[in-house]
């Protein structure tokens, strides 16, 4: 053994193995690896197989793969009328949260309510859901996150509202207003079926390092 090579152990070898076989710089000396290699059967094994291994990847034929053209392009073609039938859902929810906020913004500004706080409560209710509806329908995945609320406030209020119609307090044509949150759920609903499922993030797994060769 010559004194003044490094002594390396198996790991440091087969790294520098590695990199020179991917053709990348290693800090390890040469010569002290070509000598760890004369005495060492097991890394000499490692760098018979990494040579065995890259001439068999250079020489392997190529695997056949078929021709996914023609139903790809079918698919293609039955997915368009979908898709046109989103873009017309994704206008009917926008247009119905613009009416909300056209019915929101006097109610806040207190100009047809009497009580002018309770206006301004119901403006802001209306306000948050508009703002629901126009962001589900610029961006339709979100449509399964707004479409509970939204439903809820609607269904809520045309019970309340044929409950003040049946008891004579107010007139059927001020309850009209309602129409557009129950339209506007209606085509969230039908737009959430459609649209397509946020992807759901996936969780790396876990890296497992193998156990150190021991040094011969």
């Amino acid at each position: 053994m010559d004194p003044s090579l490094p002594v390396l152990r198996c790991t440091d070898v087969r790294e520098a193995v590695s990199a020179r076989h991917d053709g990348e710089t290693s800090p390890v000396d040469v010569e002290a690896v070509a000598h760890h290699l004369d005495g060492c059967e097991g890394c000499e094994r490692f760098a018979g197989r990494l040579g065995v291994v890259s001439r068999r990847a250079r020489v392997a034929a190529a695997e056949s793969v078929p021709n996914l053209t023609e139903p790809i392009l079918a698919r293609v073609a039955a997915e368009q009328p979908v898709g046109r039938r989103v873009r017309e859902l994704r206008w009917l929810v926008g247009l119905a949260g613009l009416v909300q906020a056209s019915v929101a913004i006097p109610a806040l500004l207190g100009v047809v309510s009497v009580d002018q706080h309770l206006g301004r409560d119901l403006g802001a209710l209306q306000l948050a859901l508009a703002v629901g509806l126009l962001l589900a329908a610029w961006q339709p995945t979100r449509a399964v996150g707004v479409l509970p609320v939204a439903a809820v406030v609607a269904v809520v209020a045309v019970i309340t509202a044929g409950i003040d119609v049946a008891a004579g307090t107010v007139a059927l044509t001020a309850e009209l207003t309602h129409l557009s949150e129950v339209v506007g759920v209606l085509a969230l609903w039908a737009l959430r079926r459609r649209a397509p499922v946020p992807p759901v993030a996936l969780r790396r797994p876990a890296t497992i390092r193998p156990a150190p060769t021991a040094s011969t």
